[in-house]
């Protein structure tokens, strides 16, 4: 399989190194070919975010590294909801990066257009919703959790995906809000397995990554604003239920707040503060 190959993946929680130049021989133009990801797979774990965030503080992996898990017990989305996963249904995926915090208002753009383009290679309708989800015919397909801290490395961030594959189970954080998996898209034999789902996302986040250091910023907003489930829709934003003020949804701004047209001018909201939805 091209997934073991490429990526070296063992059984129960062994290790080994792997080069991305290996993920990018198709492009020979990547700038990725210098970089090593270090891969741990697991049969079951509490949380990937969690579980790579111990291996760094406690000194245990440095650098790049990517842990897949086969059934996640104690997983959470955005605001703490737990995700929890069942072997073979979802994508439980989190890659470790050693970047400065000050990145992370726009890491999760960057994420969720390098998944929903990998997941637009199988014509799955994707649409984002800002700060973290990833949708398809409006409902949640999966998210996008960025978390940072320091180490004795400096800092790190801990970028994680999860995607629904199989109706086997909804997770929590799904639960009455509208859920879709792949298997409503695509067909058993055309089906990507974690391990397949996990070389594409991988591969494509860094490349992303790449691409905004070299063109900038601005190519991620682009490339975010095409998906933008909201743009130019009306919205009402809300506090633990309660609206505060409705309007037009105007996209992100460079700060990596989402602006809202008015009655009494723009405003902007910025995540894990307030919650946006469509005006009904």
């Amino acid at each position: 399989m091209a997934f073991e190959r490429f990526l070296g993946f063992v059984s129960r929680s062994e290790v080994k190194m792997s080069k991305i130049s290996q993920l990018a021989r198709s492009d020979p133009h990547s700038m990725l070919t210098q970089a090593d990801v270090h891969w741990i797979e697991l049969d079951s774990v509490d949380s990937t975010n969690d579980y790579l965030a111990r291996a760094y503080q406690q000194g245990r992996v440095s650098g790049l590294n990517a842990v897949l898990a086969h059934m996640q017990t104690v997983g959470r989305g955005r605001a703490g909801r737990p995700w929890r996963a069942h072997p073979g249904a979802s994508l439980c995926l989190s890659l470790g990066l050693p970047m400065a915090g000050q990145q992370i208002p726009f890491l999760p753009l960057c994420v969720g257009v390098a998944v929903a383009q990998v997941l637009e290679q199988w014509k799955v309708p994707v649409q984002l919703k800002w700060p973290n989800d990833l949708l398809a015919d409006q409902q949640k397909l999966g998210g996008v959790l960025c978390e940072s801290f320091q180490t004795g490395q400096g800092a790190i961030t801990v970028v994680g995906v999860g995607l629904n594959i199989q109706d086997i189970d909804v997770p929590e954080a799904l639960s009455g809000r509208g859920a879709t998996s792949l298997s409503n898209y695509l067909s058993a034999p055309g089906l990507p397995s974690p391990r397949e789902l996990a070389e594409a996302v991988v591969s494509s986040i860094l490349m992303r990554i790449e691409a905004a250091n070299v063109q900038g910023i601005d190519s991620i907003f682009a490339e975010f604003s095409q998906r933008d489930v909201w743009l130019r829709r009306q919205v009402q934003v809300e506090d633990h239920g309660a609206v505060c003020f409705a309007g037009e949804a105007m996209g992100i701004d460079r700060q990596g707040a989402y602006l809202v047209n008015t009655e009494h001018g723009l405003r902007a909201v910025h995540a894990g503060d307030l919650s946006l939805r469509v005006r009904l």
